[in-house]
């Protein structure tokens, strides 16, 4: 699925996060637990929407169903700040809420950044279900323009050199070229 930078960056984190919460020590499931944990100290650490918002969006894991993944998908477009990113008002109609989600919803709009944070949160749940991080994100204007300076006609160069960079972060050893 496509994503603008923003929620292409913040998935990865979001997911790495909620990996860190699955198990303990020794291996046993006890990610509803943490998760009660950080619900319910949703008010200490709200102040973290500002650096790290997907270590808090956690605390919405399983809460929002998704009437429309057209809407969504825009969300996931965009970026806070720009024209096109949904206000909490507008994307609240387009989703199912728990009922235990609802006084974290309304400490969260209490904070400074919260209604940003509550529309980057719920896009992370619809990523969550129904993305691969893997995929690609958008790519900006100015990428677009990079690449058509590049004289590279195909892209098989930058293809295959973000293939070997991969294939090097997951620990294989780096092709010779």
């Amino acid at each position: 699925m496509k994503k603008s930078r923003y929620f292409s960056d913040l998935i990865k984190n979001y997911i790495d996060e909620i990996d860190d919460l699955v198990t303990d020590s020794g291996g046993k499931s006890v990610l509803q637990k943490r998760l009660d944990e950080k619900r319910r100290e949703i008010d200490a650490i709200l102040p973290m929407i500002e650096f790290s918002p997907e270590m808090v969006s956690v605390v919405f894991y399983g809460a929002f169903g998704f009437r429309s993944p057209e809407i969504m998908q825009q969300v996931v477009l965009s970026e806070p700040g720009d024209a096109t990113f949904f206000a909490w008002a507008e994307l609240e109609n387009e989703l199912t809420v728990s009922d235990w989600a609802r006084p974290l919803i309304e400490s969260s709009l209490k904070a400074d950044g919260g209604d940003v944070f509550l529309v980057a949160a719920a896009a992370l749940e619809f990523l969550r279900g129904k993305d691969s991080v893997a995929a690609p994100m958008r790519e900006s204007e100015a990428e677009k323009e990079d690449d058509d300076e590049s004289g590279d006609e195909n892209g098989s160069d930058d293809l295959n050199e973000a293939g070997a960079d991969w294939l090097a972060e997951q620990g294989f050893d780096p092709l010779d070229r």
